[in-house]
């Protein structure tokens, strides 16, 4: 057998390159992220599976077809010991070296292999003929959720700049900036960022509604001591980014419907460098995050803490192939905020 290495745009297309290079019986034995790009490393049979390893000489005869062994072929790894245990003693001096260091260069490959396999036996099964792009990304998510899951919100990702948060109503946009900013307000003030909170609603929004957005995020803000305005249109909204960020990190909590209004503000967001943000409530349907996760650059998950089979959401995740960068629960209601 003998070690391959492809590269590919994702985990889909490295499998199926496989499988078509390679065949079906390729074994997996890595899959790694380079960059924007997936690695795989195989390992391939050179010969078929009913032609024994036959070393042959110069004064042999051509090679006859002989039965397939009844017997299960042996692991690679014994393949590997009976190459170095045949040891040829040609006569020739530079046939002995060229043996000798093909010998060498094995055993090292066989060393390399068991140490890897120790390190990392979870890699030497391949995945199963059921296994696609979508579910290896449903792994991925899971693993992400579960190391976010057991940090404060200010140390998921970095916070500076301008975000903006995206999602239905109910989503916990609202929630995920209190958290931000209670787990920020934790921090020395000389290792805390300043924040400046903007509330925005469109013409499109309701104004009842649009109000009573404004004055639940400036109660929060009055509770952590930051700044707080409201953006009632786009071009209120690109002079308040224009004047703010020049002193503070913003966090934008939007009212804008994600799918129509997500496309007006991309001038916005190009210009003033907006990193965008999509909630989806850890106990929302499954669709919520299928048809909302890729109009945002990072996923964010909320209301873990009231979420019971996470199956349904990991999913759909993962057939939508985003990845998710924070993971927030709900928090205790400041006063006044009900």
């Amino acid at each position: 057998m003998e070690l391959k290495r492809l590269i590919a745009e994702d985990s889909k297309s490295a499998l199926q390159s496989v499988r078509t290079t390679y065949g079906e019986d390729a074994l997996i034995v890595s899959t790694n992220k380079i960059g924007s790009k997936t690695e795989v490393i195989c390992a391939v049979d050179l010969l078929p599976d009913n032609e024994p390893f036959v070393e042959a000489t110069k004064t042999e005869k051509p090679m006859v077809a002989v039965e397939a062994p009844t017997t299960e072929a042996a692991p690679f790894s014994a393949s590997l010991d009976s190459v170095l245990d045949n040891k040829a003693n040609p006569s020739d001096a530079g046939l002995a070296n060229l043996v000798a260091n093909i010998q060498q260069e094995l055993l090292e490959l066989r060393q390399s292999m068991v140490a890897h396999v120790e390190a990392n036996p979870h890699e030497l099964s391949a995945p199963p003929e059921s296994e696609t792009g979508a579910s290896l990304c449903e792994r991925a998510i899971r693993q992400q959720y579960g190391s976010l899951r057991t940090l404060p919100l200010n140390e998921q990702r970095a916070w500076d700049g301008s975000h903006l948060f995206l999602g239905r109503p109910g989503a916990g946009k609202t929630t995920c900036i209190q958290n931000l900013l209670a787990a920020h307000d934790e921090l020395p003030s000389e290792n805390s960022p300043s924040f400046a909170l903007i509330a925005f609603s469109s013409s499109k929004n309701n104004r009842d509604e649009a109000n009573e957005h404004w004055l639940e995020l400036a109660k929060i803000s009055q509770k952590y001591g930051v700044p707080c305005v409201h953006a009632k249109s786009f071009s209120h909204l690109d002079d308040l980014i224009a004047k703010l960020s020049t002193s503070y990190s913003i966090l934008m909590d939007s009212q804008a419907e994600l799918v129509g209004e997500l496309q007006a503000l991309e001038s916005l967001i190009t210009k003033h460098n907006i990193q965008t943000h999509c909630c989806i409530g850890a106990d929302f349907a499954p669709q919520t995050a299928s048809d909302a996760a890729n109009l945002a650059q990072s996923t964010i998950i909320t209301r873990a803490d009231l979420a019971g089979d996470l199956k349904p959401m990991f999913g759909a995740l993962g057939q939508a192939q985003t990845q998710i960068t924070a993971v927030t629960a709900k928090v205790a209601p400041i006063l006044g905020l009900d």
